[in-house]
């Protein structure tokens, strides 16, 4: 079986490429994405993640700094960069992303960023559904 790792690294690689579709497959039924002014759970999350992204810019990518891994547990620190909805340049937008893989499959994903602190997205409304935190 791939470690939790090889799992988050597929994700990335399926976010990046033609495969974006397919990100969810790599997700439990029951998984949680939370981001800055947002939150999704259950068997459609990572679709209905990729449907709140969409319209925020027009591409996005990651530079990774490093990777924090501890059992079930990984961490994804770096850099976010890309074209907004302006057509403007973005880089060196900081992010921290908290994965939980277990059997296989992503089962919590935690993204924070500085997308709308840096002026790339508009700031979130803080109404984003409650999601229950790990148990």
């Amino acid at each position: 079986m791939d470690s939790p790792r090889d799992i988050v690294e597929e994700f990335f690689d399926r976010m990046e490429d033609d495969r974006r579709n397919t990100v969810g497959d790599l997700f439990a039924e029951d998984a949680v994405i939370t981001l800055p002014g947002a939150a999704f759970e259950g068997p459609t999350a990572a679709y209905d993640f990729l449907a709140h992204l969409e319209p925020r810019y027009e591409w996005a990518a990651k530079e990774f700094d490093r990777w924090i891994e501890a059992g079930d547990t990984v961490v994804s620190v770096g850099s976010l960069y890309g074209v907004d909805n302006d057509d403007a340049d973005f880089s060196d937008v900081r992010y921290v992303d908290i994965y939980v893989v277990r059997r296989g499959l992503i089962e919590r994903l935690d993204i924070w960023n500085d997308l709308a602190v840096d002026g790339v997205v508009p700031v979130p409304v803080d109404d984003a559904p409650a999601v229950p935190a790990e148990e």
